[in-house]
């Protein structure tokens, strides 16, 4: 950008800047008033400047009739400012898979998935969506069973995307499959005037194909079962497999504007229709009461008690659309988009009243401090530094973590010299691994290094997201809630407000609130208080009730002073039920869970293997935690029989036998009690999710069973130098395998 284009950007976005808003945004906003400018619309340039002052694109001048209304609808700038609209749980609904997961129980009108599509091991693996059951197989060759039997499905994206398209797969005779664009996918496309390129996906065929392999799939005339599989082994992205829509009539999508006002009352806010007419793209109001051109849609009743069903369920999520295709049948979900546009057309009062409103308690809450802008500008800077002098693939966030541990490990480990020190950074070891390891010059290249496996990270694919926090967790185990502890409220802020929400698990007779919560604490005696995401047990509140006052970690504390504690939290809380350990380990510690760690690979996507077992144990140094970085207890366990020895701790970071515990006097050593059945129980729930192939479960063992109290998706590395030569080998192809695609000839 030359010095004049600097100069009138900057002159542009000085006043936006003055009002309040981010550079960010006023950059944003300035880089649509440009191409505003260049869109030849038959709006002249002196409206077009009128209404972009006002904070409007050239379009909203006709669509809200500017001219006569100025200032009755939000600006165009405004709705940008407002964005992102929700917190992280967006993600229940971000592709179709997921989304399939959480809205278990609203799956009659959502698109009827088959299988999931995913790459591993570099080649594309047919997964089955109902993986409890397993009606359709599981592999591409019952793929093409079901094609044979169904007929015809549908390939198409696993989330919306503009450059992707759907296509119908046909059965056309033996071993002959065609492929035709999907005509609901393409009027949906056009409907949101969304371009694409059918052979988009398809611009990097391998070279030795046949000739007659045509790029473009409409173009080939047939395919047999193993060209079929070349053709989809060049996508790229996620798909999945689908029951094609039976449209009726002609395509056109509903839209409804959804808002769930703080975890409690579901708002529908607007409703329009947009379909084809002929080449142009037509939008019509649609009424809350369903009508439409005079007439009421024939499904309406349910559409609305469907859509308001799913808002109140997921109603972590505050702000979204649902996009509805009719068809034959009725009606079915096809989208929902948690960062919508505005309508085409003008949007009604009530959703312009529930934006203006947000859009003024935005403004009293959210304050860029320099502080905040400073923060942005250093990760920013960290990224590049990153880009530019890192290992190619290596995440930021991790980059960070490994030269903060580098540091600390710099600082505080007296226990080697400095030559040692050098020598373990330079081959991606912390030098108190010479210790916990015995590394040596020859023996080094045996062990996964720290600096690997933070380079690793991540090994599982997009679908980690499913037990990155805790929420979403029991949300996806709806199928196997028996093995999750029993999951009673979300606490969430949400416009600076802390809002309670009563989850699935929570007894009649308790509401979403503070009162619901203490009336349940006196009830059960003890709950659980943690966050979301937590890791380590940080942020970990053992709550209790005991001879009419409550306790916190131990800790006398009031109800108000409770209150006042939950209140000043910043993230994401759950509450659960406590858990209470089989009662043959509580002999060991009473005081904390005592914890197995279950690390599971599921490399093949079919066969989940444990690799790895060991038993956490609480002391007095980690209180109702059994952290073994912060003083506890380390016991091997034997994978066939269950049996838990060699006790240990960590002592100036070297492990050190310890067969005793050291408060209680009890010897470590015995049979894991439910051990058969824990193992069983975990690699169904493997098999439940086989998009994920590295896992570590932390479990309780309790007295009539098991249960899961968190899932890893990148576990610690205390015990790496007892990996079998099986586990050694999943993280020697895993290091090959992104070597090979950032063309690494070392890792």
């Amino acid at each position: 950008m030359g010095v004049i284009s600097r100069v009138k950007r900057e002159a542009f976005i000085r006043p936006w800047l003055k009002k309040g808003y981010s550079r960010r945004l006023a950059n944003l906003y300035y880089k649509k008033v440009c191409a505003d400018f260049e869109e030849d619309n038959g709006v002249s340039a002196a409206d077009k400047k009128w209404a972009h002052s006002l904070g409007y694109m050239s379009g909203s001048i006709e669509k809200y009739d500017l001219k006569n209304t100025p200032g009755k609808y939000i600006s165009d700038v405004d709705y940008m400012y407002l964005k992102p609209f929700n917190n992280s749980f967006t993600k229940w609904v971000g592709d179709l898979v997921t989304e399939n997961r959480v809205l278990v129980n609203h799956r009659e009108h959502l698109p009827e998935l088959y299988f999931n599509i995913i790459e591993r091991e570099e080649k594309k693996v047919f997964l089955p969506i109902d993986t409890v059951e397993r009606k359709y197989g599981e592999n591409y060759d019952d793929f093409i069973r079901l094609l044979n039997e169904r007929g015809e499905l549908v390939i198409r994206p696993d989330r919306a995307s503009a450059n992707r398209c759907a296509y119908v797969i046909k059965r056309t005779g033996e071993d002959r499959y065609e492929l035709k664009e999907d005509t609901a996918c393409k009027a949906r496309m056009s409907i949101f005037g969304n371009q694409y390129d059918a052979a988009y996906l398809l611009s990097d065929y391998p070279d030795d194909l046949p000739k007659d392999f045509e790029k473009n799939p409409c173009k080939r005339e047939y395919y047999d079962k193993n060209s079929l599989y070349e053709l989809i082994s060049t996508f790229k992205y996620g798909y999945v497999i689908a029951e094609p829509y039976k449209i009726s009539g002609e395509p056109c999508l509903l839209r409804i504007y959804a808002a769930n006002e703080k975890l409690k009352e579901t708002r529908l806010l607007d409703y329009y229709c947009t379909d084809l007419d002929g080449d142009n793209v037509r939008c019509r109001a649609v009424t809350p009461t369903g009508e439409l051109d005079g007439r009421k849609i024939g499904c309406w009743d349910e559409i609305i008690k469907t859509v308001t069903g799913i808002a109140g369920y997921i109603s972590e999520i505050e702000y979204f659309t649902v996009s509805i295709m009719l068809t034959e049948d009725g009606f079915v979900i096809d989208s929902i988009d948690t960062n919508p546009d505005l309508p085409p057309i003008a949007h009604s009062d009530a959703l312009n009243s529930f934006l203006v409103e947000r859009l003024e308690k935005k403004r009293e809450t959210v304050v860029v401090t320099r502080e905040k802008w400073w923060t942005a500008f250093k990760d920013k800077r960290f990224k590049r530094f990153v880009r530019t002098f890192c290992r190619p693939g290596i995440r930021p966030y991790m980059q960070k973590l490994w030269m903060s541990s580098v540091w600390d490990d710099f600082k505080h480990n007296k226990g080697t010299t400095l030559s040692q020190k050098l020598w373990c950074y330079k081959r991606g070891f912390l030098s108190f691994r010479i210790k916990q390891y015995g590394l040596t010059k020859d023996n080094y290249k045996s062990f996964l290094s720290d600096y690997q496996y933070h380079w690793l990270n991540r090994i599982n694919n997009s679908y980690q997201i499913w037990i990155n926090d805790k929420t979403t967790t029991r949300y996806v185990f709806e199928p196997y809630k028996q093995y999750l502890a029993k999951y009673y409220y979300d606490i969430i802020k949400m416009e600076g407000e802390t809002c309670i929400k009563a989850l699935q698990d929570i007894p009649e007779g308790f509401d979403a609130s503070f009162d619901g919560i203490f009336a349940l604490l006196r009830r059960e005696k003890l709950l659980v208080l943690k966050p979301s995401s937590g890791t380590h047990g940080d942020g970990f509140y053992r709550m209790e009730y005991a001879d009419g006052k409550y306790l916190i970690n131990g800790d006398e504390m009031t109800e108000d002073e409770i209150k006042s504690m939950i209140e000043g939290f910043k993230s994401i809380y759950v509450i659960t039920e406590y858990l209470f350990m089989h009662k043959d380990l509580k002999k060991i510690y009473p005081y904390s869970v005592n914890t197995i760690r279950v690390a599971v690979v599921n490399q093949s996507a079919y066969e989940p293997k444990i690799m790895q077992t060991y038993m956490r144990i609480g002391s007095s140094s980690t209180g109702f935690t059994d952290n073994v970085g912060y003083g506890g207890i380390c016991a091997k366990i034997d994978i066939p029989t269950g049996r838990y020895y060699c006790a240990e701790k960590i002592i100036d970071h070297k492990f050190t036998p310890c067969p005793v515990h050291p408060d209680t006097g009890v010897e470590i050593e015995g049979i894991v009690p439910n051990w058969e059945l824990m193992k069983k129980g975990i690699t169904d729930i493997c098999r439940f999710m086989p998009e994920l192939e590295y896992l570590g479960f932390d479990i309780a063992i309790t007295d009539d069973g098991f249960k899961i109290i968190e899932i890893n998706i990148h576990q610690d590395l205390h015990k790496v130098a007892e990996h079998s030569e099986e586990f050694k080998a999943f993280f020697r192809d895993k290091l090959a395998l992104k070597a090979k695609q950032y063309d690494l000839k070392k890792y």
